[in-house]
């Protein structure tokens, strides 16, 4: 087990604007959970994010460390329109963090959905097929009309149609630009 150090969280602190690590950083994982998460949102450069993300995969506590770098991906992937642009983008974090298996699997799972999204009329029997994951995130995030359609129908759960029609009903009102 490894121990995040003292430096790294006043480094990380610094990064947020902060004078001093938050007080019982050391022993508390729901404070560095928080400041993980401060910092990769509000991250600066790629060099300071390949940073943020060794010091996370440091930290003593695994399970709270994948988490954070799972909450990163999810954060990013939606603002990519293509498979290739967000692997591209996440290659680093993931090579980073192999022993992260959830981690490592949630990357794989936005691929499709990426892949769905750059071409929704090719895709529609894969989204179909795909898991509830899948297919809610593509119900959550998804501006296709033609993949909301297709969820709306014949979605894999009641919820994940309603709110595929909800956000189908949306991009017609607002004359092709469905809000998240």
């Amino acid at each position: 087990m490894t121990v995040v150090r003292e430096d790294d969280v006043r480094w990380l602190s610094g990064l947020v604007g902060r004078a001093a690590p938050p007080e019982g950083w050391a022993e508390d994982e729901h404070l560095r959970y928080r400041l993980y998460q401060e910092c990769l949102a509000a991250c600066p450069s790629a060099a300071d994010e390949e940073r943020i993300v060794e010091i996370v995969v440091r930290d003593q506590d695994a399970a709270m460390a994948e988490s954070t770098l799972v909450w990163h991906v999810d954060r990013l992937a939606p603002d990519f329109t293509t498979a290739e642009d967000f692997a591209d983008r996440v290659s680093t974090l993931a090579g980073q963090a192999p022993g992260f298996a959830f981690l490592q699997a949630r990357i794989g799972q936005w691929v499709p959905v990426k892949r769905a999204e750059a071409d929704p009329e090719g895709s529609v029997a894969a989204v179909l097929a795909g898991n509830l994951w899948l297919q809610r995130t593509i119900a959550d995030t998804s501006r296709s009309p033609v993949l909301l359609g297709v969820l709306a129908e014949r979605g894999a759960a009641r919820k994940l149609r309603n709110t595929a029609a909800d956000r189908l009903r949306r991009l017609a009102s607002a004359g092709g630009a469905a809000s998240p």
